[in-house]
């Protein structure tokens, strides 16, 4: 399960993302923050149980 401290630096890194994405002019470099951003938040608001579950192999 993941700590309030894990929870924070996801969506804190999440946010620097997000910066990232709105400060730059490159289409793909934004779409690749904005991707990132995701990653980050989809982290932050999971537990590890749902990410060991969708890794694992269907029955």
């Amino acid at each position: 399960m993941r700590t309030d401290d894990d929870r924070e630096y996801f969506n804190r890194r999440a946010e620097a993302e997000i910066e990232a994405a709105s400060a730059t002019e490159n289409p793909a470099a934004c779409r690749a923050h904005y991707q990132m951003a995701e990653l980050y938040l989809e982290r932050a608001f999971s537990d590890e149980e749902d990410a060991a579950s969708e890794d694992a192999p269907a029955a």
